[in-house]
């Protein structure tokens, strides 16, 4: 079975797709965003440049976590760790979805916006991670596993994170017959055409879905300032930053 693909021809049938699909609070379909629907459905530690074989994506997290206890208190379980270094750039061996379909949506119309995006919809794994797997489990496990992680850190929450693992890193999602939805695979692919893409960006935000509420920090507050500005004047609205001339 090939995964199904939907192209998207007006915003106002993300609302009658997305009613179709529920996470269940990370127990039914999950949704990922991708400003590029040529990208691999991978994670970053497995696509071509970055991965390395045997394993070693491990070690590189292995690297991580001894230096980055200098900058931050980590979380006791493996797993855990894995997920913080996700999330601040790290390539590992997990990938980011979505338990809220407009988070996917932002991620797939942010940027690139003459490029088409995806937003993937994907039923969650047979095989569950727990809290408990130890990083020595993952290098003689095989498969793509689920993860939901506790609320370990702000983005995580802010974003309604949930994981695949991939093991080893570049391991393929396979395709199959869902076992939620009739007549379909538990793979969606929803191509975004890059002429809508702003066009959801405004809707989002108007849910109150920007990089402020993603990204609950101060890189996150400024890049949402300036799109903004950005925003006002592509509008050609009236600024209320700077007038002072200060």
């Amino acid at each position: 079975m090939s995964r199904t693909t939907i192209v998207l021809d007006n915003i106002q049938n993300l609302h009658t797709l997305f009613r179709g699909y529920r996470s269940h609070e990370g127990f039914g379909w999950l949704f990922r965003g991708q400003a590029d629907s040529s990208w691999d459905l991978l994670p970053r530690a497995g696509r071509e440049g970055v991965f390395l074989p045997d394993d070693r994506d491990l070690g590189r997290f292995n690297d991580w976590r001894s230096q980055a206890v200098a900058y931050s208190q980590l979380p006791s379980a493996d797993i855990e760790q894995l997920a913080v270094a996700q999330h601040h750039g790290l390539a590992t061996r997990l990938l980011d979805w979505s338990m809220n379909p407009l988070v996917a949506c932002f991620f797939a119309c942010f940027e690139l916006p003459n490029t088409d995006g995806v937003v993937y919809i994907f039923e969650m794994p047979d095989d569950m991670l727990s809290d408990h797997i130890q990083i020595e489990k993952l290098h003689s496990s095989s498969g793509v596993y689920g993860y939901i992680p506790k609320s370990i850190s702000p983005r995580i929450v802010s974003q309604k994170s949930v994981f695949t693992a991939h093991c080893d890193a570049s391991r393929q999602i396979e395709i199959r017959a869902s076992r939620i939805g009739r007549d379909q695979s538990n793979l969606i692919e929803t191509v975004i055409p890059a002429r809508l893409k702003r066009e959801v960006i405004d809707l989002l935000e108007d849910y109150g879905i920007d990089r402020s509420v993603l990204f609950p920090d101060l890189d996150g507050l400024s890049r949402h300032i300036n799109h903004k500005t950005i925003r006002m004047i592509r509008r050609r609205l009236p600024t209320a930053v700077g007038e002072s001339g200060s």
